[in-house]
């Protein structure tokens, strides 16, 4: 069965839809994933330093953190896709939670904030300038499309472990990556009303 997933407006000037048929189709993720970061490279253009490091309350990110949080997953997604390619530190086989089932079931992470387990959380992103993440998106792209290749050969046997989601192959780690680009756009449309408002 095919599932048809419809994104919302992204920012009050710019509507963008992703209409996508879920598969787990190594070219078709990183060609979804290529154009998230485009949108997000974008975003970085309309925004003052000022306006980049906004914290409207304590427990609410600025956009600058929210940027530093999606470098630091790409990182750990690429880590992991490594792991299981170079087969280091995981075992073949192994399931999905529930959660995780459902998740790549949909091909979608839920429009719902998302609490990671407390012994997995870090510390709070640190963010840094506008000019350093368009720089690190670019690379991101890069380091993405370098997978692509050693995916579509891997067997998908081997598996690391996913704190919500289980247990998790080569692949379904690359798809997590584009889910998780996809998720923040919400949040990114909800700290741009904050910040460009000053």
């Amino acid at each position: 069965m095919v599932f048809k997933i419809k994104f919302c407006k992204i920012t009050r000037s710019l509507t963008h839809q992703f209409n996508l048929q879920y598969m787990l189709n190594v070219q078709e993720i990183c060609q979804t994933y290529q154009e998230l970061i485009e949108v997000y490279t974008q975003s970085l253009n309309k925004y003052a330093e000022n306006q980049f490091n906004y914290k409207k309350a304590d427990y609410i990110w600025s956009l600058g953190q929210m940027f530093e949080h999606l470098v630091i997953t790409h990182n750990f997604f690429v880590y992991q896709t490594k792991n299981c390619l170079e087969q280091r530190k995981g075992q073949i086989g192994g399931d999905k939670t529930e959660i995780g089932e459902n998740i790549y079931r949909y091909g979608t992470l839920p429009p719902i904030k998302i609490t990671i387990p407390e012994k997995y959380r870090g510390l709070e992103p640190v963010a840094q300038t506008i000019a350093f993440y368009k720089g690190a998106l670019t690379k991101m792209i890069t380091e993405f499309q370098a997978l692509a290749e050693p995916i579509s050969q891997d067997a998908g046997e081997y598996k690391t472990f996913h704190a919500r989601f289980g247990m998790l192959n080569a692949l379904e780690w690359y798809k997590n990556a584009e889910m998780h680009l996809r998720h923040h756009l919400r949040q990114k449309q909800e700290l741009e009303e904050f910040a460009l408002n000053l």
